[in-house]
């Protein structure tokens, strides 16, 4: 049995065709779905939730899955299957299909974290083979229970964006493996985290960079692990996290709020 973890908010369209999707894999599933519509604890606080009611369950993997990401019948067993092959690979993810293009792949891997993600992406046959990435999407991940004790939970100092590029630098700092396993598939809508939304969502956004670089990028690992690492100059990083504190500010002013004491830096 393969526990799905899905933090679901306000879009009762996407989380059924998402489970419609989930009931027709190929191998047993248990869904469960953390519904964030009412006491909105963010992605991060979310998916950590589910972890923690299955890590005592019997199983060996668990994955976690967006509401907007809609796998293939099979994606489920071949991340399995690839990751029962695997013993070095703490993280799987499959390709991220464009729901528009069929034949255009959205991720097929993280390359830049900071200060914005970005994905490989191209032709679905320019990906027809397994490969070790930097980084999985945190719309779809695969985690071996074995590297959850080890490296423990997501960082819930990242409220909405940073948290599975963060999870998956903390786990190959450890030995760990991140991969991408090109037979399993879905097709990925692409929800808030990826388009501009509403102001307070937008500052949570920039507060979760700000962190991410407080974290990673004050150190020689970061430059180790990262796809831009060996172009990382320290008055450039200082350069981009003051922007993204005027931005921040900025944002603040705006919206008349200030969401400093819900984000924990």
């Amino acid at each position: 049995m393969i526990p799905v973890v899905i933090p679901y908010y306000k879009s009762k369209e996407q989380i059924d065709k998402c489970i419609t999707h989930l009931k027709n894999q190929t191998i047993e599933i248990e869904i469960f779905v953390r519904d964030n519509s009412i006491d909105n604890v963010y992605f991060t606080a979310a998916v950590n939730e589910g972890i923690r009611m299955y890590l005592s369950r019997s199983c060996e993997y668990i994955l976690i899955l967006n509401q907007d990401m809609y796998l293939g019948p099979d994606a489920v067993e071949k991340m399995v299957t690839f990751m029962d092959s695997h013993p070095d690979c703490g993280i799987c993810a499959p390709l991220h299909i464009d729901s528009q293009i069929p034949e255009s792949v959205i991720f097929a891997g993280g390359r830049e974290v900071f200060p914005c993600g970005i994905h490989l992406q191209g032709r679905l046959s320019d990906f027809d083979r397994d490969e070790k990435i930097l980084w999985a999407n945190g719309a779809c991940m695969m985690l071996r229970k074995k590297m959850i004790w080890e490296v423990g939970l997501l960082d819930e100092n990242f409220v909405f964006i940073g948290s599975d590029s963060d999870y998956c630098f903390t786990a190959r700092s450890r030995g760990w493996q991140i991969w991408r396993v090109a037979s399993a598939r879905g097709v990925h809508e692409q929800g808030s985290s990826a388009r501009l939304s509403e102001m307070s969502v937008e500052i949570l956004k920039i507060k979760d960079m700000i962190y991410f670089g407080k974290k990673w990028l004050t150190g020689d690992l970061y430059k180790q692990l990262a796809y831009e690492g060996d172009q990382i100059h320290p008055a450039e990083i200082g350069r981009i996290m003051s922007e993204l504190r005027e931005s921040e500010s900025e944002l603040e002013k705006l919206s008349g709020c200030s969401l400093l004491n819900q984000h924990r830096l």
